[in-house]
């Protein structure tokens, strides 16, 4: 079908008969009249061969092709929103806008300093940095509130109005307070951690699976006790006064390990390395100072800081 059939009028009435789950109350919300609101629908309803959306006692509901149609709407619409608000900014300020979200490992030694370089770089350029988790930051993304989230891998759903690209591969480490029961002890083996508690940032249980995984390839039962939270102050905070462990990416904990505030635990075992990758809008959808942006990460991508001793 040709995108030119569809006009941003007609999507805006689709989002407001989902809305008030009417016609009639839709037409009223739009300032249309009721058989020009319906004469739309039915013309996209042809156009695409399927209905998108069927009469109910109460109104009307979208079909599953509705709601595809109205989800992808959805982007759009927040899409306008944005361009219009980074206009109205520009018009302003003189100035553009991007959005930048990053889970906390990435936050520090990558995704902080190559916005720093952009603001040195461009004078007409306001930048917001948001940590978050991984799910969250896919949710954020979705609703065009951040413009770029560099992130472990996303459960994208399949969702083909956005790409993603391979940044960087981090090495994890396992890190306890500094004064654990294992802490100096040498090549400890999975079977001297899992009688432990462990922390793990919430939301991540694709990272629960990971290393539950590695402990069973060695055949040894994986741990059981397990504290989440979505903080690293608590994170930190529960393995500084307990006897508990962690498994993170070791740009999540660098600075604590330099500190001397946690210490890497000298485990026999290699964990395998995280992957962190960058999600964005596809290329004919997102704007150049995204592109450009990425670019600095990627040339950023795999320097790593030197000449400090990390204390396990």
């Amino acid at each position: 079908m040709n995108i030119r059939r569809f006009n941003l009028g007609t999507m805006l009435n689709l989002l407001e008969i989902d809305q008030h789950r009417s016609i009639n109350a839709a037409a009223r919300a739009r300032d249309v009249s009721q058989p020009s609101l319906s004469r739309g629908l039915q013309a996209i309803e042809e156009a695409l061969g399927v209905p998108l959306f069927t009469r109910t006692a109460t109104g009307v509901e979208p079909t599953p092709y509705g709601d595809t149609l109205l989800h992808h709407t959805r982007i759009v619409q927040n899409e306008l929103e944005r361009c219009l608000q980074d206009i109205e900014e520009r018009r302003k300020s003189g100035r553009t806008n991007l959005h930048v979200g990053g889970t906390p490992g990435v936050i520090g030694w990558l995704l902080t300093p190559a916005i720093l370089g952009l603001l040195r770089d461009r004078d007409d350029v306001n930048a917001t940095l948001t940590e978050a988790m991984p799910d969250d930051l896919w949710v954020q993304l979705q609703k065009g509130t951040i413009d770029l989230a560099i992130s472990t891998p996303l459960k994208t759903s399949g969702d083909d109005a956005f790409t993603s690209l391979p940044l960087v591969r981090e090495p994890t480490c396992m890190v306890a307070g500094p004064k654990h029961s294992l802490a100096g002890r040498h090549n400890l083996g999975l079977a001297d951690l899992n009688a432990h508690r462990w922390v793990l940032p919430t939301g991540a249980l694709d990272w629960q699976r990971r290393f539950e995984d590695e402990f069973h390839a060695v055949g040894v039962p994986p741990p059981t006790r397990i504290f989440t939270t979505n903080s690293y102050l608590a994170l930190r905070e529960v393995l500084v006064q307990t006897d508990s462990i962690a498994l993170l990416p070791l740009g999540h904990v660098e600075v604590d390990l330099v500190a001397g505030t946690l210490r890497k635990l000298a485990v026999s075992h290699r964990f395998a390395d995280v992957e962190y990758l960058a999600y964005m809008k596809r290329v004919n959808a997102r704007p150049a100072l995204v592109n450009s942006f990425i670019d600095r990460l990627q040339n950023r991508a795999g320097i790593r800081p030197t000449g400090y001793a990390i204390k396990t």
